[in-house]
């Protein structure tokens, strides 16, 4: 089946190939944030290609779900004294310093307190600016009013002039170096149940609270997502820790199958991102 004109996936793998053709020539190359399905895809096109050994996925802190790719040349693959992705900031910044700092820094946007600022209206005042949705990371809602961007060091100088208002408050930014009171901002409800067996259907019905059968037209037309990627095989076996998106529901953590019943059915526990 032939692709769509801009197809993402088919432009992604186009900036991938003009990313190692840098690297060929002794340069490190640098791909704008990508969101967890565009690193799947990003990932699979590397290995499609057999360059996996040179990237290198960093978003500003271990966690970050939105990650810029770092593809380093031959003479710095060769010092590398493990596989890449073993390499944390600290370890890579002795490598790749001025390239971490320039496409990844944070920004702390403070609001007036006089109204409580949610991701969306964070992410919505950024965009309404002209910029890019690749060219922000994770937004990290500390609080009630502030907020840690992640962007490149141009855009984060950008942002420091341009903006004033997040919704219908106004808001200060200034350059952020995390420290011990740094948050993701994610915030999870406990989901605990227990399930028949590990497929895909049962999980998503007790994830949602949905019949057996609701819960397999939900994956069949395409509702469902796996580790950030569509998944319409209602009979999938799956092994946590896994992230299930469900459109109407939200996002889950599936943290663990915690053994059997005496029944013989599997103690589930799992997160709901709230």
């Amino acid at each position: 089946m032939s692709r769509a004109k801009n197809d993402p996936e088919e432009l992604l793998e186009a900036r991938i190939g003009d990313a190692l053709e840098k690297c060929r020539r002794g340069s490190v190359a640098v791909l704008p944030f990508l969101s967890p399905r565009g690193r799947n895809r990003a990932e699979r096109e590397l290995s499609r290609r057999t360059e996996s050994a040179r990237a290198w996925f960093f978003g500003g802190y271990r966690e970050a779900e939105r990650v810029c790719l770092f593809l380093l040349p031959d003479y710095l693959c060769d010092l590398l004294e493990c596989p890449i992705s073993e390499y944390d900031r600290e370890r890579m910044e002795g490598l790749l310093g001025e390239e971490i700092s320039a496409a990844v820094c944070a920004l702390r946007v403070r609001g007036s307190r006089y109204r409580t600022l949610t991701h969306r209206d964070y992410l919505g005042s950024i965009l309404g600016l002209g910029i890019e949705r690749d060219a922000i990371g994770d937004i990290a809602v500390q609080n009630d009013h502030e907020a840690v961007i992640f962007c490149s060091r141009s855009m984060a100088e950008f942002l420091c002039t341009a903006l004033e208002k997040v919704a219908t408050d106004t808001v200060r930014c200034s350059l952020y170096t995390l420290d011990e009171s740094f948050t993701d901002g994610k915030k999870y409800a406990p989901v605990n149940d227990t399930v028949a067996s590990a497929r895909l259907d049962c999980v998503v019905a007790a994830l949602t609270g949905q019949s057996r059968e609701d819960a397999q037209r939900s994956v069949r037309s395409g509702m469902v997502e796996v580790e950030f990627e569509p998944e319409e095989r209602v009979d999938l076996q799956l092994e946590p820790p896994l992230w299930i998106s469900v459109r109407g529901y939200g996002r889950f953590r599936l943290r663990a199958f915690d053994g059997e019943t005496k029944k013989g059915r599997l103690r589930m526990r799992a997160d709901r991102l709230i």
